[in-house]
């Protein structure tokens, strides 16, 4: 069954548009057809996905690097466990990762089969929108910073939020 996307969603005819996910935008690559629809001002309709949580807790050290988290993902949920899914990383181990790493590893998403991946909005996004001139959006994202991030009682609970928690 198909259900009309309720928020507000970024949509790219580009199989590289999940990497918005890596600045707290639900970025889902689509074809053209979709595409002309939503440009048309038609509603944009998919089929109502799962959420799967990853909570991330540490930090990266040594020779890690952000591809190693979505490598160990795709271990876990194999190439198309997250088929029809939007994947949310939380948890204290987000604030860690670079905003291109977190890019890095939303783009990767697609490649479990996610819809879409995302991270909460954090500093590093913030330290990444001044150094590529595009500090204007900073002060917009602060102001709303409680919608780009996950809910209070989902960190507390996730097992209640998510269908599934990695």
């Amino acid at each position: 069954e198909k259900y009309a996307c309720p928020g507000e969603v970024m949509i790219g005819t580009d199989s590289h548009t999940p990497n918005g996910g890596g600045l707290a935008s639900i970025s889902v690559g689509v074809g053209g057809a979709d595409a002309v629809e939503v440009m048309a001002g038609l509603p944009w309709e998919l089929l109502y996905p799962k959420f799967i949580g990853v909570h991330l807790t540490g930090e990266l050290s040594g020779w890690t690097a952000p591809k190693d988290i979505i490598l160990y993902l795709a271990g876990e949920l194999t190439v198309s466990g997250a088929t029809n899914t939007i994947i949310e990383y939380f948890g204290p181990g987000t604030r860690s990762i670079s905003a291109t790493g977190k890019a890095t590893i939303t783009n990767m998403g697609a490649e479990l089969g996610a819809t879409s991946s995302v991270f909460p909005y954090d500093e590093r996004m913030a330290r990444y929108l001044h150094a590529t001139g595009r500090g204007g959006l900073v002060e917009l994202a602060e102001r709303h910073k409680h919608l780009l991030a996950s809910d209070p009682e989902c960190e507390a609970d996730p097992q209640r939020y998510y269908d599934r928690i990695v």
